[in-house]
């Protein structure tokens, strides 16, 4: 089969590969759609991950079963959570995978769905594989997977109707979380970004106040625009020390941080600051594929306007130049 594998720092190249052999516990999906991750992109820009097909952003169909799976059956239009549990760690022995300590991820450690096939070896319906409603797309199918990304961090902040929150980055997870907080019924959004095609996507996903932070000063705008209060939680999806330092100086006195953007470099940050606030800073790693399944298929959160690129597989190398390199690029998806 086709896939794209890295072989280097920016060097990723289509090429044969060998056909996934199923596991009993596994499935073989046929990729209809993957997406460029932003953790692709932090992998994809550094030496040392040869050999990687990433690709954990993604809808199919079922082409094969293994014989020790129960409920899944082939052609099955689907997405699913590549991951791999180890088996012996304390987690493992709790039957509780998802939490396994040394887990092994569907396109970091093994090999991802930006090829025409793709192995899940640890398949479970309704827990490591979801059928795709017919209202679903397969495009709306590879969404789910950072929508989920989204809906978990926002949950995390346990968000109240008369409070105020702060998106920066806006990229499509911050886009998406704007759409989930603006679903629960959160009283005021602002959102902060630097390109401008992001900027018109978070008026469009519901942002009540946009901030172009390359022409603005963030946290002045959002003091402005919250009387100098500053807001209840902010949703930190950049990942990076200014906006770490923003996010510290905009949140009020006893509010949250919702740390979800991937940090490439280590934080040089003053705990006093968030000690002298009271602020809780959350970590954010998790996701709910059934609820954001619902949330897609009743139309309460869309891909429309999000995805803005598509490409072959045969052009993946250029699918990632464009999803680092176009301004208007939000999300990137390759169709093997």
């Amino acid at each position: 089969m086709k896939a794209a594998v890295l072989h280097g720092a920016k060097d990723i190249r289509t090429e044969t590969v060998p056909d996934p052999v199923c596991a009993p516990h596994g499935v073989i999906i046929k990729v209809n759609t993957c997406g460029v991750c932003g953790s692709d992109l932090h992998v994809y820009k550094e030496d040392g991950h040869d050999g990687t097909i990433f690709g954990h952003e993604f809808s199919g169909d079922i082409v094969e079963v293994g014989a020790d799976v129960q409920g899944i059956a082939k052609g099955t239009r689907c997405t699913a959570v590549g991951f791999s549990p180890c088996g012996k760690c304390y987690w493992c022995k709790q039957g509780k995978m998802h939490r396994c300590s040394a887990m092994a991820l569907l396109g970091y450690q093994f090999p991802g769905a930006m090829a025409e096939y793709v192995h899940v070896p640890f398949a479970i319906p309704g827990r490591s594989v979801f059928p795709l409603p017919e209202e679903l797309t397969y495009e709306d199918g590879a969404s789910v997977e950072p929508l989920s990304i989204s809906y978990f961090s926002v949950n995390r902040g346990q968000p109240k109707a008369n409070e105020i929150f702060a998106v920066i980055g806006l990229g499509v997870i911050g886009l998406y979380a704007i759409q989930v907080l603006k679903a629960m019924g959160v009283e005021k959004i602002l959102a902060a970004g630097r390109r401008p095609s992001r900027l018109a996507a978070a008026k469009l996903c519901g942002a009540d106040s946009v901030i172009d932070a390359a022409k603005e000063d963030t946290l002045a705008a959002v003091m402005e625009a919250t009387r100098q209060l500053g807001v209840n939680t902010v949703v930190e999806c950049a990942g990076n020390q200014v906006t770490f330092d923003q996010a510290v100086g905009m949140t009020r006195g006893g509010g949250k941080i919702l740390l979800v953007g991937i940090y490439e470099e280590a934080l040089n940050w003053q705990p006093l600051s968030v000690i002298s606030k009271n602020l809780t800073l959350v970590g954010c790693l998790g996701g709910n594929f059934p609820a954001v399944i619902e949330l897609l298929k009743n139309g309460t959160v869309k891909t429309k306007n999000l995805i803005t690129h598509f490409f072959p597989l045969d052009q993946a190398a250029e699918a990632f130049k464009t999803q680092i390199q176009d301004p208007t690029a939000i999300k990137v998806m390759i169709k093997p």
